[in-house]
């Protein structure tokens, strides 16, 4: 293995690790990490290594660093909760059921809105190319024996995606984009269930059909209504 890509494997362990004890709740608000040298000989990585991981650390709110003092531990509201690593690690750790609801009721506000300033803006080839995964998206799902949840899940995040996208709003897709990282990661390890997502199509299909149309407050409500069939399932 090249030297760079072992000092980045040994640094994302790194990573990882201390930021999971963080979230697991292993040290308190306000605990300072162990020192680099007792980090270091534990960990087995030398104390370059563990420097860069714990700027990371810092980078994602989850500690910060002083003086004389060492790494500190800082509250839940200092963390960056967006974080795509964040998110994954609190996916891993928490309460799986809590952690879909908040993710659902975060993903309501912004793919909703998207989909309406989809319905404004996308363009032409724009709205084609949503169709062509939402057909795609219906045939796995009439192909019963070809049928693969991996493959489905995808292709699902990929026409959620296009419309993030296609709002034409960097901070919304961006956002959404974020959130989205974890619920895949959330649905991969779910029990796949082909009727729950015969079941969501149609909404898919309503939401694309209205932002073809250009009417945004129906394009709204019709993601609207698919959060509103998600959130059953997630409480059930």
């Amino acid at each position: 293995m090249p030297a760079k890509a072992y000092h980045r494997k040994l640094y994302q362990y790194v990573v990882e690790e201390i930021g999971q004890q963080i979230i697991r709740g292993q040290y308190g608000i306000g605990d300072i990490l162990p020192t680099e040298d007792r980090l270091s000989e534990e960990m087995q990585v030398s104390r370059g290594v563990l420097r860069e991981a714990i700027q990371v650390l810092v980078q994602k709110g989850l500690v910060r660093t002083r003086p004389r003092i060492g790494s500190q531990i800082l509250p839940r509201k200092n963390w960056n909760l967006f974080d795509p690593d964040v998110l994954v690690w609190r996916l891993r750790i928490e309460d799986k059921t809590t952690f879909l609801k908040d993710v659902t009721e975060v993903r309501r506000l912004i793919e909703s809105e998207a989909a309406k300033q989809a319905a404004r803006r996308a363009t032409r080839i724009e709205t084609g190319h949503i169709k062509t995964v939402l057909d795609q998206l219906q045939e796995m799902l009439n192909d019963q024996a070809g049928y693969e949840y991996n493959a489905y899940l995808s292709l699902d995040i990929r026409f959620h995606t296009m419309i993030l996208e296609a709002s034409h709003n960097d901070l919304l897709a961006q956002i959404g984009r974020t959130i989205r990282d974890a619920v895949h990661q959330a649905r991969q390890i779910d029990t796949s269930d082909m009727s729950v997502q015969k079941e969501s199509w149609p909404y898919h299909a309503a939401i694309w059909e209205n932002i073809e149309k250009k009417d945004p407050e129906a394009a709204y409500k019709a993601s609207q209504a698919m959060f509103d069939n998600i959130w059953q399932h997630i409480v059930k």
